[in-house]
């Protein structure tokens, strides 16, 4: 229950005047925090795979991406896409939880917070008109200038592989924000 509960805190749409100081953005910024712990934590419903994972070392520390590469490129060599869709979403929703919220953890020039792609819409339409209607643009991370998106890296190494590091891409984010 608590699962589905957090998962429908994903699709909250705040309140677009006060977005980012909005009750309902605490709410999903603490939903995609307990997400990211699940991706590695949650005993009652583990994530795919999680036997793979190296829990010692996801400490949302930048250098715990790279298990986040070995884990998903695992999960690709188990035939990701022959999954039914609501176990890849899982994955896709965990991981990249995990991405942004190490993202946000260890930046030291910006503040990160989620939105959910409505509020994002609404304080950049010019960009977010451009892109394409995408469950993978669910939550995306802000630093008020600009955007990332954790979830639609995630589905894009689950696609290429190692090509779309994630490690590569946390410390690129960090190195931009320098």
């Amino acid at each position: 229950m608590k699962k589905i509960l957090l998962i429908l805190s994903l699709f909250i749409f705040t309140n677009t005047t006060h977005a980012i100081e909005s009750e309902n953005n605490f709410h999903f910024n603490s939903a995609l925090s307990q997400l990211s712990i699940s991706f590695y934590e949650s005993k009652k419903d583990p994530i795919y795979l999680h036997k793979m994972l190296n829990i010692q070392k996801l400490d949302f520390s930048m250098e715990s991406l790279k298990q986040v590469d070995i884990y998903l490129e695992k999960v690709r060599n188990k035939n990701f896409r022959d999954l039914p869709n609501n176990q890849q979403w899982e994955i896709i929703l965990r991981t990249g939880a995990y991405v942004g919220e190490t993202i946000k953890k260890n930046d030291q020039k910006s503040q990160w917070i989620w939105v959910d792609y409505e509020t994002a819409k609404n304080k950049d339409p010019e960009l977010f008109n451009m892109m394409p209607d995408s469950s993978l643009y669910a939550a995306v991370l802000t630093n008020g200038e600009n955007y990332i998106f954790p979830l639609d890296k995630v589905a894009k190494y689950l696609e290429n592989g190692s090509e779309d590091s994630l490690a590569f891409y946390g410390q690129a984010i960090l190195e931009m924000q320098n």
